[in-house]
């Protein structure tokens, strides 16, 4: 991260590259006239010479607004960012335009400049003016500030939409064994972009699960890699599983939450790189970390946590450049995308209100162990009711083998025959699944249960289906099954010499040769799905080399650091000049630039506004001043700047807004057309004058771009 502010040389340096138009014209607006001759590196000691006069900064200081010292703020924190970058970091709070133009105005003012790094251009600020800078770039609290929650809004009361007892409910569904999937029947592993839910399986889910997303939170299981699509079915991974069940129900919202986000910009794929989750979920626990409202009842707006997003994604990724909000590539998510997938996993509540949308993190309530709360109880022989305390290993084995029946009001499993068997498959016995149920019940489970599962598990074993290593051991070496390195592994003897194992062929070929077998037959077989371990690492034990620039907690308006006098002391400075001007012998042109000048705080000195060279320009027009659009639209076109148009919808008293490049301006009858081509792509417009009720153009940077 570099430091906030260069060398008053590399300043200097990054004004001696700009084109002459523009290295004269910033001169002359901040020196006056120009007198020859003259030598470049003169002026520039000149004009460093006038920014640092104390009164000119104490003018210059008491110019600085709020909206300034947001973007003063950022330009420190995200460390000399590229303009897209500072785009991204305030939406929600500015247009693409009204980004510009302050960005812009800054430029005029001297306090930001850019400078060329390869084919890039970045903001910096200005060495000259650090007295001043300095503080404003160190009250980062302003950035990430948090509100009162406003009285209309009403926070949603009760356990979070997904809890233990939820989430083993989407398990239980997910392990029913039924066709769920649509699409390209491929081989597993491979990317499956077209794979979508069944429209009977979405509609069961909505049923059992109205209050969540289930595509979402399906795709964020199968980023995880707990399941996995092979044709129409999915089939849960045994090891990744046992992983995810052994997490803090903290740590496993919050990995929830990001595949979540991977499955949001991804859709329906392999798993992502394990380096892109990791990073995932470790912005997901930072974001969590360093959103903690300060009191009960305050709140984060979304562009406060987009920001915290921004900054903690920008530095996990140690690069400039980051994925746009419609990305799909394979990197982190966008911010954006990660503010909604923490919503989805149930860590914040949203409500929206005056406009906006309000956050708060959800207060959870981990299960405890032990105590006098029985965390289930039975409805009728073979229904029963999952209370919230319950432990969500617990509630993940009775998915194993039951049925979910509702998550609404109660969160509700039932047992059947099917249920059962789909357990027995999954190596569960009627044993511990009675055991489970008697444990949870307070044992009032009955006996009748009991006496079902083990009819059940009785049939189950009388006609099976097996699959897994097959161990034969023919002639002399069919003693090898009795020996110690084997006798522990072989599951079931399928006939004489033939043994089912419990264990891959690797490690069955390992205890072989531990029995002295040098040579073991293993025919090629199709390759097994490999699982990482760990697969979750705590968050504990993720805490990253990762925050080279740290994240200030979300400050109060109390906290903020304002100068109450300041706008006031702003306003009697520029009423100043104006004084002056009015007893300057000035064109009306001039008076009205000289005039756009003071009202752009561009004007530090009486000395700027006389001996000064002008050039009067036009950057927008309204409603009837057709002469004055026409002027905007030709300047637009001769310097090839953004336009934005506001205009009446034909057929409607609606208005649109769009940002583009004018690509023509043609007479048409007794109108004028302007053709415009928008900024984010799509067909050229063709827009009346006479229909556009502002033009206003986006000035270029004196830096280009």
């Amino acid at each position: 991260m570099p430091p906030p502010f260069r060398s008053a040389a590399f300043w200097q340096s990054a004004l001696m590259t700009l084109p002459d138009d523009a290295f004269f014209e910033l001169m002359r607006s901040s020196l006056g006239a120009i007198k020859t001759p003259f030598n470049k590196q003169k002026l520039l000691e000149d004009l460093s010479s006038f920014v640092s006069r104390p009164e000119i900064q104490k003018t210059m200081a008491a110019y600085i607004n709020g909206n300034d010292r947001r973007i003063i703020a950022a330009v420190a924190l995200l460390g000399e960012p590229v303009p897209g970058e500072l785009e991204s970091f305030f939406s929600g709070d500015f247009s693409y335009a009204e980004l510009q133009g302050m960005l812009l105005n800054l430029e005029e003012r001297l306090i930001l400049y850019r400078f060329r790094e390869g084919d890039t251009l970045r903001l910096a600020l200005n060495p000259r003016l650090e007295g001043i800078l300095a503080p404003i770039a160190a009250a980062r609290g302003e950035l990430f500030s948090s509100s009162e929650l406003p009285e209309a809004a009403e926070f949603p009361s009760g356990p979070p939409p997904v809890d233990s007892r939820v989430l083993a409910a989407l398990f239980a569904f997910l392990f029913k064994g039924v066709p769920l999937l649509r699409g390209d029947p491929r081989e597993a592993g491979e990317e499956r972009p077209d794979l979508s839910f069944r429209k009977k399986a979405l509609d069961e889910g909505s049923r059992l699960f109205p209050s969540l997303d289930l595509e979402a939170l399906t795709g964020g299981i199968l980023c995880l890699g707990l399941f996995v699509p092979e044709g129409e079915y999915l089939v849960p991974e045994e090891a990744k599983l046992a992983a995810f069940r052994s997490l803090s129900e903290g740590d496993r919202l919050e990995y929830l939450a990001a595949g979540i986000a991977l499955f949001l910009v991804r859709g329906f794929s392999v798993c992502p790189a394990r380096s892109i989750l990791k990073s995932t979920v470790r912005l997901i626990h930072l974001i969590l970390q360093s959103a903690a409202a300060p009191e009960e009842k305050r709140v984060l707006s979304e562009s406060t946590i987009i920001k915290l997003a921004e900054i903690l994604r920008r530095t996990e990724e140690k690069g400039w450049g980051f994925m746009g909000a419609g990305s799909s590539s394979g990197g982190i998510p966008p911010a954006p995308v990660l503010c909604r997938s923490l919503v989805l996993a149930g860590l914040f509540s949203v409500h929206p209100a005056e406009g906006k949308n309000y956050y708060l993190p959800v207060q959870r309530r981990e299960a405890k162990a032990g105590g006098d709360q029985i965390p289930l109880a039975m409805d009728s022989g073979l229904s029963f009711i999952l209370y919230p305390e319950i432990d969500f290993t617990d509630a993940l084995d009775l998915a194993a083998f039951s049925s979910v029946e509702e998550t609404g009001a109660a969160v509700r499993f039932t047992l059947s025959r099917e249920s059962a068997v789909k357990g027995f498959d999954r190596g569960y016995t009627a044993e511990f699944m009675w055991r489970l149920l008697e444990r949870l019940s307070g044992g009032r489970s009955g006996g009748a249960l009991r006496w079902n599962l083990e009819d059940w598990e009785k049939r189950w074993k009388e006609v099976s289906l097996s699959s897994g290593t097959v161990l034969v051991l023919g002639g002399e070496r069919a003693y090898l099954a009795q020996t110690g390195a084997l006798a522990g592994l072989i599951k079931e003897t399928l006939g004489p010499g033939i043994y089912l194992l419990s264990v891959d062929t690797g490690e069955a070929a390992a205890a072989l040769r531990n029995a002295g077998v040098d040579i073991v037959a293993r025919p090629q077989e199709k390759a097994r799905r490999e699982t990482v371990s760990p697969a979750f690492p705590p968050l504990a034990d993720l805490s990253p080399p990762v925050l080279s620039v740290p994240v200030p907690p979300p400050a109060s308006p109390q906290e903020k650091r304002q100068d109450p006098g300041a706008e006031e002391s702003a306003a009697e400075i520029q009423e100043t000049f104006r004084g002056f001007l009015r007893g300057m012998k000035l064109t009306r042109q001039e008076q009205d630039e000289l005039e756009a000048r003071i009202e752009r705080r561009v004007v530090v000195s009486e000395g700027q506004l006389k001996d000064t060279t002008l050039r009067y320009e036009k950057l927008e027009a309204r409603s009837l001043d057709y002469v004055g659009k026409a002027g905007v639209a030709r300047q637009a076109l001769a310097s090839g700047s953004l336009l934005e148009v506001n205009f009446i919808i034909v057929g409607s008293s609606g208005q649109n807004t769009i940002l583009g490049i004018p690509e023509g301006l043609e007479k048409k009858g007794a109108d004028m057309i302007l053709t415009v081509k928008p900024r984010e792509g799509g067909e050229s417009l063709r827009i009346p004058l006479g229909k556009i009720s502002l033009l206003r153009r986006i000035k270029q940077s004196i830096f280009g771009e």
